[in-house]
């Protein structure tokens, strides 16, 4: 007999072919110990705890203003302090998702279907300039908005005055025949997306407007899913034409998906409705992007795993998300809550939040055996230890095993070992007697509300050639 680690820690990646690749890493992110330790493991995503709730209605967005946080949900604009109160402002027309931006002055708000709006602090205003577009996103770039305009159109409002636009500060996108889709500022720059084509402008300070293309510096890129679209200080992340998430930084586009995720996509019903959203945790930057069957997270670090719902895979309940007041704040997707992304909160406002890993496909080849036969004598799983609640759920927290010879088409009966009670930082999780495999795939799960952070997977084994 032989006592050989198992690889625990690894991303989600589901190959087209299962016996290619078939990894889930659900609700949790990698974090890998450069200095000494344990070299990687995986940390628990954030739960949410509830932080305050506006009206009745989906979310649309949210944004900040002059230090104040904003959130339309429904066909409200609502205002919310740093106590979670919030007060109704007024409507904002339509059902589609928002943009809200400000320009230091205002907040505008941009919704697509009519003319943008703004909040002053005391009066809501819809525009009504006939060169003012029915914009879906906006961007705030030297004292100026920038909107994405009907057809080829980029127009530029005028200085400090978000609603008001001359017909001589819009300008045609000439380096691309399709639309206009969305815009959005980065390193004083503007950066248009058409739908096959990205565009970058910048302040040349002559001319109506005072922007010009940045020469040579076009991209032959299309874009997706519009409000796939977030940044960060370093890039600006969305789903390309081709269904690439890809990122966006120094004039270049770099593809950061991979097959399994391009294939995944694909499959997706409408990839166009995607939701992107951007947000440092830990020290460590993500992108997240969420599509009705499932929601994708990147660590700028580490790359992709995935975040759930419940038990059974749904998207993730984040739908917007703003760092205000000292927190990471996310919209509910279906309703006016607002949560506070929290590490210590297992929980997704009182919901289940299970964490999830699928291995890697084990076999004789994992230990120099290619063809070896392998004999499961017992499994030892290495987490966090003591982390079991005093009382009520989690006072008895287990973990779920189960494993699959045939590459995850299906899985032997779960078997359930309790995580040890409070303060046991040796307890040791092992099973027993696991039979024998020449292809094997384990499986892992908890959903107590306790701190999940596993660490390492090790095996006594015997090899048969």
């Amino acid at each position: 007999m032989a006592i050989v680690t198992i690889p625990l820690v690894g991303p989600t990646y589901q190959s087209s072919s299962m016996p290619v690749d078939n990894q889930i890493t659900q609700n949790f992110f990698i974090e890998l110990d450069k200095v000494g330790g344990v070299p990687a493991a995986l940390i628990p995503f954030p739960g949410c705890k509830a932080f305050g709730t506006t009206g009745a209605g989906v979310d649309r967005g949210m944004g900040e203003h002059d230090g104040v946080g904003y959130k339309v949900t429904g066909s409200t604009l609502y205002s919310f302090d740093n106590t979670g109160t919030a007060t109704s402002i007024g409507t904002i027309p339509g059902n589609d998702r928002c943009v809200l931006t400000s320009d230091g002055v205002n907040l505008v708000i941009t919704y697509g279907t009519g003319k943008p709006i703004t909040w002053d602090g005391t009066t809501l205003t819809t525009g009504t300039d006939v060169d003012l577009p029915n914009a879906k996103t906006s961007a705030y770039i030297n004292r100026r908005i920038a909107y994405d305009g009907a057809g080829r159109n980029l127009p530029f409002a005028d200085l400090d005055t978000a609603l008001s636009v001359n017909s001589a500060n819009v300008t045609l996108v000439d380096t691309s025949p399709k639309d206009v889709l969305a815009v959005m500022a980065q390193d004083q720059q503007l950066i248009v997306f058409s739908e096959d084509r990205i565009t970058p402008y910048y302040n040349s300070g002559v001319g109506n407007p005072p922007f010009d293309t940045i020469q040579n510096a076009t991209k032959r890129t299309g874009l997706k899913a519009i409000y796939s679209l977030a940044q960060n200080n370093d890039f600006i992340y969305f789903l390309d034409a081709n269904l690439r998430i890809c990122r966006y930084a120094g004039l270049q586009v770099q593809d950061i998906s991979n097959p399994a995720i391009g294939h995944a996509i694909a499959g997706y019903a409408s990839p166009g409705a995607a939701v992107g959203l951007t947000f440092t945790l830990k020290n460590t930057n993500f992108y997240m992007i969420s599509f009705t069957e499932a929601t994708w997270l990147f660590s700028e670090d580490t790359g992709w795993t995935s975040l759930a719902y419940g038990t059974s895979g749904a998207p993730s309940l984040i739908n917007s998300y703003l760092n205000i007041y000292g927190k990471h704040l996310v919209g509910d997707r279906r309703n006016g809550n607002i949560y506070e992304l929290d590490f210590e909160t297992y929980t997704d406002n009182g919901d289940v939040l299970q964490v999830k890993r699928d291995t890697i496909n084990i076999n004789g080849a994992t230990f120099g055996k290619p063809g070896a036969k392998v004999f499961w004598d017992s499994l030892q799983i290495r987490l966090e230890g003591g982390t079991s609640l005093i009382s009520g759920q989690g006072s008895d927290a287990q973990i779920m095993m189960s494993y699959s010879d045939d590459f995850g088409h299906t899985f032997s009966p779960e078997q359930w070992a309790p995580i040890g009670p409070q303060g046991e930082y040796q307890y040791v999780i092992e099973w027993f007697g696991l039979g024998e495999s020449y292809n094997r795939q384990f499986r892992f799960v908890m959903s107590d509300p306790v701190k999940r952070v596993w660490l390492s997977l090790s095996a006594e084994i015997e090899l048969e050639i």
